[in-house]
């Protein structure tokens, strides 16, 4: 994944102007119109938080000053939870100036607040999905269809009945369908050679692989093999479960084949590395292959727009794959087959996959990651990278990711980042989380339901605590307590010592600032958040804030159920 270039003053919302405080009644949701002029007042002590609903409690707030220097962070952000073809997203503008005083207000008979001149800074646009993401996107979708078809109920009676098979063997051959292009719906049939069979995993080599000097060797499938049977499979089935056994040998193939590398033919956004698709549990689906089956990408030259892949490259991408596809066949199994017609929401599923890398760098020691040097690298180098690109421009990036939308970087990087965040704050086990994980996969609940009910708050509460943390997170000088942080590792430092070498700045949420007036808009996704610093100088009475949404005088879209989120931080 490429790493961009920014401005270090980059929020991610465009600065433009606008008028005063509007001048009539209370707020009301049915009325289209901000009608804020009462700020709800908030005063609170270093660390207290506070979340205002927008459009049910106030669109304008006053965060309150004192004798000395106060600093607040607020997020005006979307608790939006619920998923949708085409996801949730609207404009928003935020307004702040400073309060008059009491004294000011009854001599002008009105609480009129300045909120000055704007200043003018450029918005990113979000990098759109690749042809990668939208090929893995499509086989959740898919997946989604197939768990609500009487297949996955038949099957889930066949698999309860079925008895224990044969073990393959080394050297025995065997033909699978694999996708032939991004939609799957037509197939490549393969003919594959298994190489190792280990306690759960059999790895089958293509038996066709262009010639190349750089394929993997014997020792390397035999330590993928041992690496998967050891780690991968114990660490993801304590996490979320038991896979499948459809064809009852007690075994996952892994198919390592060059047709992967040529689903995508040109590789400038991305290439396919593996996968896993439901359909291969469903006998009845056309194109199954009636087996638990991974496929990855091979070694291969150079071809057309798609630089080679060496054996190294491979090496140092199969675990963290392996442990991510995992996570897909079990919640598949948990889901469609124990539990017929349900499938987990595409951001949730996601954002437990990447969590599953994370567990691979938690369980894993490094002796077992020579291919990268540490564990840590292996296995979290991508949510680091994903989460960065997140952070750096959150508003426009939804959390609750479309289920039309291929799942960003940046949409992975901010699922990788809520469960992280759920499983630092609502696990018993905070090393490995396999309370909160478990139970968030074996349920019919699904995305923000689900994570309601499993932590038994509600979801509007969780994502603006979450925001504020993203921000908070390892702070100098803030108290790290509560929710507001990170418990598992320290973001903020692992950043910090990768800069400049990787990463372009210190740490990659910079919100603006602003001691008096500044007006901000730009696009918000559901489940996102824009972040502001607010500096009350000595002696001042405080800071307005407004927000509203295409124009100084609407509301935001109330689809993205808006609500600020404040904390105190000096």
């Amino acid at each position: 994944m490429r790493i961009e270039t920014f401005s270090a003053l980059l929020s991610g919302l465009i600065l433009t102007a606008c008028g005063g405080v509007g001048t009539a009644g209370p707020s009301n949701p049915s009325n289209p119109a901000i009608l804020c002029t009462q700020p709800t007042p908030v005063d609170l002590a270093v660390g207290e938080t506070r979340i205002i609903d927008v459009l049910n409690e106030s669109s304008c707030i006053t965060v309150a000053g004192g004798g000395a220097e106060r600093e607040y962070l607020v997020a005006l952000y979307s608790a939006a939870g619920l998923a949708s073809s085409n996801g949730v997203s609207g404009p928003i503008g935020l307004r702040t100036g400073l309060t008059p005083s009491a004294a000011a207000a009854s001599q002008s008979g009105a609480a009129a607040v300045d909120f000055g001149d704007p200043i003018t800074i450029p918005a990113l646009t979000p990098r759109p999905p690749s042809s990668a993401d939208e090929f893995h996107r499509m086989l959740r979708v898919r997946e989604r269809t197939l768990a609500q078809s009487p297949l996955a109920a038949l099957n889930a009676a066949a698999d309860r009945m079925a008895a224990l098979r044969d073990v393959p063997v080394v050297g025995e051959r065997d033909t699978f369908n694999v996708c032939a292009t991004t939609s799957c719906t037509s197939f490549n049939q393969v003919t594959a050679t298994v190489r190792t069979v280990g306690r759960h995993a059999v790895i089958y080599v293509d038996d066709t692989l262009p010639p190349f000097t750089d394929q993997l060797q014997l020792a390397d499938l035999q330590q993928l093999t041992t690496l998967f049977d050891d780690y991968l499979f114990p660490l993801d089935t304590t996490a979320f479960g038991r896979e499948s056994d459809i064809n009852g040998d007690e075994r996952i193939a892994i198919l390592i084949t060059d047709q992967v590398n040529s689903i995508i033919t040109d590789c400038s956004d991305g290439r396919i590395v593996g996968f896993f698709f439901g359909g291969d549990l469903l006998p009845g689906f056309s194109g199954s292959n009636a087996r638990e089956v991974f496929y990855t990408f091979a070694p291969v030259p150079s071809a057309g727009n798609c630089p080679a892949v060496s054996r190294a490259t491979a090496l140092r991408a199969l675990p963290s794959v392996l442990i991510h596809e995992l996570q897909h066949m079990i919640s598949f199994n948990q889901r469609a087959l124990v539990r017929p017609g349900n499938s987990e929401a595409l951001w949730l599923d996601e954002g437990l996959s990447h969590y599953a890398e994370e567990l691979g760098f938690r369980g894993i020691p490094d002796e077992r990651c020579p291919n990268s040097g540490t564990c840590f690298s292996e296995f979290m180098s991508g949510n680091l990278l994903n989460a960065f690109e997140y952070l750096i421009d959150p508003p426009p990036t939804h959390l609750i990711a479309p289920e039309s939308s291929g799942g960003s970087l940046a949409q992975r990087g901010a699922a990788w980042l809520f469960v992280t965040w759920l499983s630092d704050h609502f696990a018993a086990d905070t090393l490995f989380g396999t309370q909160l994980t478990r139970s968030l996969v074996q349920t019919t609940a699904v995305g923000a339901q689900n994570v309601a009910a499993v932590t038994g708050v509600p979801f509007a509460t969780l994502a603006g605590e979450w925001h504020l943390a993203n921000y908070l997170e390892n702070l100098d000088g803030f108290p790290q307590q509560g929710r507001l942080r990170y418990r598992s590792f320290d973001l903020r430092g692992t950043y910090g010592r990768n800069f400049p070498q990787i990463f372009d700045r210190p740490y990659p949420l910079v919100p603006s600032v602003t001691s008096g007036s500044i007006t901000l808009t730009g696009t918000l996704a559901g489940g996102s958040a824009g972040h502001l610093r607010v500096v009350v100088p000595a002696g001042a009475n405080g800071i307005t804030l407004r927000a509203n949404g295409a124009t100084d005088v609407a509301r935001i879209n109330a689809a993205l159920d808006p609500r600020f989120a404040v904390v105190r931080i000096r």
